[in-house]
Parts: structure tokens; sequence; C-alpha cells
């Protein structure tokens, strides 16, 4: 659990180095592909040690599947934490483990009952106390919500691919692909929009870069301690981190909507976690 948290701490890290970034005049399609690029390269020695072999599946599609759903998920998470105040994109986008549920049940046939259909229920309506005219975002929804919202249901489908494909496939050879796909999706666009960056942009890329290996790898490490079921409401440390954040280096004051619409969230995704823990 204390590597889930400091994962956390790191995420919310890459979101503002990232935002700061984008910021600079960085083009957004250069953030995936820089992402890609980093992780290639840290896998670099396990694909030269396993050769063309370490990649080779017989489910191609399902790895294109879960590559397009992560694709979509991140290039949206940036263009969210660009337009909205920075903890605001967060809690929204966290909102993954609420839209894993109905896609579940529509994609992987689990079985849900009425008592976790309105726990996901209840989290959404978490959501809407962040979004709604009290809140720090307008109504109707800004394209940054909408972003957001569709961000976080792309996450959602990333979590279902991978859950599918872990039946089959090891971690690695899911993360290279995934890897390889972002740099061949990526680079052309970010070819296509190129601008040279500043020097502070370009040293805020490989900073965020860095900490989201890193946190991908932090994240590894605690699920191999620790029930999955234990670790997804720590991930809501993301958002109070990321509202000192956004106070400190963008000087976003967090409103009362982010703190009651968070634990409204929170509480569902705990009951969750529980009763998924409990074969519910």
């Amino acid at each position: 659990m204390g590597l889930m948290l400091a994962c956390c701490l790191v995420f919310a890290v890459m979101g503002a180095c990232f935002r700061a970034a984008m910021q600079e005049g960085l083009p957004v399609p250069l953030v995936p592909f820089a992402r890609g690029v980093f992780t290639t390269l840290v896998m670099l020695p396990w694909l030269l040690r396993h050769g063309t072999a370490a990649l080779a599946t017989r489910r191609p599609g399902a790895h294109v599947a879960r590559c397009a759903a992560g694709s979509c998920s991140f290039i949206l998470s940036m263009f969210a934490l660009l337009w909205l105040p920075l903890a605001d994109a967060v809690a929204i986008l966290h909102a993954k483990p609420l839209w894993a549920l109905p896609l579940a049940f529509l994609l992987l046939g689990e079985r849900v009952g009425w008592d976790r259909a309105i726990a996901a229920a209840v989290g959404f309506a978490g959501v809407l106390v962040i979004i709604g005219p009290d809140g720090g975002l307008a109504w109707p929804p800004s394209a940054g919500t909408l972003a957001a919202l569709a961000g976080g249901a792309s996450g959602a489908m990333v979590l279902v691919a991978v859950k599918n494909l872990s039946s089959t496939e090891p971690p690695a050879r899911v993360v290279a692909w995934y890897a390889i796909c972002s740099v061949v999706i990526w680079g052309p666009v970010s070819a296509f929009v190129w601008q040279t960056p500043t020097l502070a942009a370009l040293l805020l890329l490989m900073a965020g870069s860095a900490c989201a290996i890193l946190g991908d790898f932090l994240a590894s490490w605690a699920a191999r301690r620790t029930p999955v079921g234990l670790l997804a409401p720590i991930e809501y440390v993301q958002i109070p981190a990321a509202a000192i954040i956004g106070l400190v280096a963008f000087g976003e004051a967090p409103g009362w909507s982010l703190l009651w619409g968070t634990l409204i969230m929170v509480a569902a995704t705990l009951y969750l976690a529980q009763r998924s823990q409990h074969g519910g």
C-alpha cells in the first residue's frame, strides 16, 4: 500500500509536469509520443534479450483494442489536464473504477448485483457534484469536462482490456505492445503538428515521462504484494495531491464541491472493492 501511495504521488507530479509542458506551447500529441518512446527505451533490454518472439501473440486483436483504448484515454486525459483545473481533471478522470463495472458487464459478461450497480450510480453522483453548477466547472459541461469524462470511460476500457489479456499474456508483452503502438500512432501526428519545444517544455516533458514510467513500475510492484481491491481506493490520493500542486504551482484554489464529490466517489469505490474481494 505504501508503494501504491508513492505511485499516486508520482502520477500527480506527472500530470502537473505534462500540463506545464503543454502550457509552454508543447503540442499535445508529443506527450503520448514521448511517453511511448521513453517506455520503449526502458523495455529495450528485454526486447533485445528475447527478440521478436517477445512480441509474438495469438491475440493481436486484443492487443490492438488495448492500445486503441489506451491511446484514446491518454490523449483525452491530456486535454482534460490542459483545459480544466488540475484537481478537477484528476478527480473526474478517477471515475475509472465506476465506469469499469458496466463495461465489464457489457464486454466480459461479468455478473453485477443490484447493490454494486447502485454503488456505481452513487459514485457517478459524486462526479456530478464536482461538475455541477456549484462546482468549480461550468454547466453545461465544457469541452474539458467532456474530455475528462471520456478519458475516464476509455481508461476503464483499458482496465477491461488488460484484464481480458491477463489470462494469456505476460505483463511485459502488454506494456511493450502499448509502448510501440504509441510511437507508431503518435509519431506521424507529432511530426505533422511539430513545433520545436522550448527548453523548459522539453525538461518538463522528460520529467513527466520519467514519472510515468516510475509510476507504472510502482503500481506493478504494489499489485504483486497486495490485492487490487485494497489498492484501488488509494488511487484517490492523487486528487488531494493534485489540489495541493494546483494551488502551489498554478494558483488554483479547490472548491468544496471537489471535496464532497471526491468523498462520494471514494465511498462508492470502497464498497465496490469490498464486494469484489468477497466475490459479490
